[in-house]
């Protein structure tokens, strides 16, 4: 196949997560990048499918919501002795037969066409991410990927897999460390995602992570040598609906019976690590009358973090002002986020902290901590305070409930700083990379 344009190609193991995380948003942010460079993209999905010959099948059952997850430990063990070299990856054709423009606003489950990015090429290999998951633990090595056809100068991993494709270069994205640095907060199993960093830092062809703080993690705890790993942060985008204040306003008030500026959101997934208990302590003793909105997922403990919550199906504190929404769409995201009086997000522990970044660009204040990745993000943008220090927590949310003029300050000055991490920025420094690495030519070259 000869394309003008370098082909790359990237996993599409993030988009396969129906509600997704931060992780998600990142692939969807460096797939609209990469085709803003002009490059011919490619993505390598790992759905469970065997072998099928016939195109208009293939394209159907890749988007079939019957397909399950993934395969159980006896299917891989067969599948491992059965393909000894690696699985062999297959085209699936785009628009042939499945009407991928036809995306419904439910977010399903199960996998489905709103869940692809613009792209050029499309391909599969049977369950590749759980098998390797596997090949890893009984060999040590990273599982290659075969294809019926000559691969791309270069595939661009999203994520930390044990897997390679076959032939080409191959470079992998490490958000963050926190599973080796707060080992008690995720449910990974800790020695293979500990040797599987390793195994490709030895391997890859190169390493990129999202922020100063977690590149130096992985230097300083894995051991990469400084020019074998490259920050190119994350591009942050504009909101994907953008309505008028008056619409936005609109939804708000029907939808959720709240005002602009009148509320303080939480938005993240609900787990130990974002540290919602102590925010929630320190929002009561604050003594602000403001509703406090949670939005996002439970996991890993997250009903342990909402013990507050015992009245409607604990979605309620005792007095009504504690509310927690659950999942919601990305329409509401985008307004709640852009109408709350300020944005609570005092992680643990964060590769990049993408939520504070998508407040500061939509002119809303941000409350966040001062350790990890978070003073290197928001700059002076943002008011940081140590997390574990609940008492500080609460004398800084109490100064954002009632300092009109320290809470504008930082509503001005969060776009200005949101703009460092902008889609062409992120594209400048993707393609910085790629020139480095012989695949696009550099800024300015023909």
């Amino acid at each position: 196949m000869n394309f003008a344009a370098p082909r790359v190609w990237m996993d599409g193991f993030p988009l396969t997560l129906s509600h997704g995380t931060g992780i998600t948003t990142y692939a969807r942010g460096h797939a609209a990048t990469l085709r803003s460079l002009g490059v011919h993209l490619g993505m390598l999905y790992g759905r469970p499918l065997p072998r099928i010959t016939d195109p208009g099948e293939r394209e159907v059952r890749f988007f079939d919501a019957r397909v399950l997850a993934g395969r159980s430990l006896p299917q891989r063990l067969l599948a491992l002795i059965r393909d000894p070299r690696g699985p062999l990856a297959q085209p699936i054709p785009i628009s042939r037969m499945v009407d991928i423009t036809a995306t419904s606003a439910i977010t399903y489950e199960s996998f489905a066409t709103a869940n692809l990015p613009d792209l050029d090429e499309l391909w599969n290999g049977d369950d590749i991410f759980g098998r390797a998951q596997l090949h890893f633990a009984l060999r040590r090595s990273l599982m290659p990927v075969r294809l019926p056809e000559p691969p791309p100068p270069l595939m661009h991993w999203t994520h930390i897999h044990p897997i390679r494709l076959a032939g080409t270069r191959n470079i992998y994205t490490v958000h963050d460390l926190i599973p080796l640095r707060l080992p008690w907060a995720t449910l990974d199993f800790k020695a293979n995602w500990l040797n599987t960093v390793r195994k490709l830092a030895q391997e890859a062809d190169h390493i990129v992570t999202v922020s100063e703080h977690a590149r130096q993690d992985l230097i300083q705890q894995i051991g990469i040598a400084e020019e074998r790993i490259t920050n190119t942060y994350q591009a942050v985008f504009p909101p994907q609906y953008g309505m008028d204040e008056a619409m936005s306003v609109a939804r708000l008030r029907r939808a959720h019976q709240l005002e602009p500026r009148g509320y303080f959101l939480f938005l993240s997934r609900v787990e130990p690590r974002k540290n919602l208990v102590r925010m929630l302590d320190a929002y009561i003793a604050s003594g602000s009358q403001r509703p406090f909105i949670i939005v996002g997922g439970l996991a890993h403990h997250g009903k342990q973090e909402l013990r507050l919550l015992t009245e409607a199906g604990n979605t309620r504190s005792a007095d009504g002002r504690i509310r927690y929404l659950g999942y919601v769409p990305q329409l509401d995201v985008e307004i709640l986020l852009r109408h709350a009086r300020a944005l609570c997000f005092p992680s643990l522990y964060e590769g990049f902290g993408l939520p504070a970044v998508e407040a500061m660009q939509m002119g809303t204040a941000v409350l966040t901590s001062n350790t990890s990745c978070m003073p290197e993000v928001v700059g002076d943008a943002a008011l940081t305070v140590n997390p574990t220090d609940t008492r500080a927590l609460a004398e800084a949310l109490r100064a954002l409930d009632q300092n009109d003029d320290l809470r504008a300050r930082y509503e001005a000055a969060g776009p200005v700083r949101a703009q460092e991490f902008s889609p062409a920025r992120y594209a400048a420094r993707l393609r910085a990379l790629y020139a480095r690495l012989g695949v696009l030519p550099a800024e300015g070259e023909a």
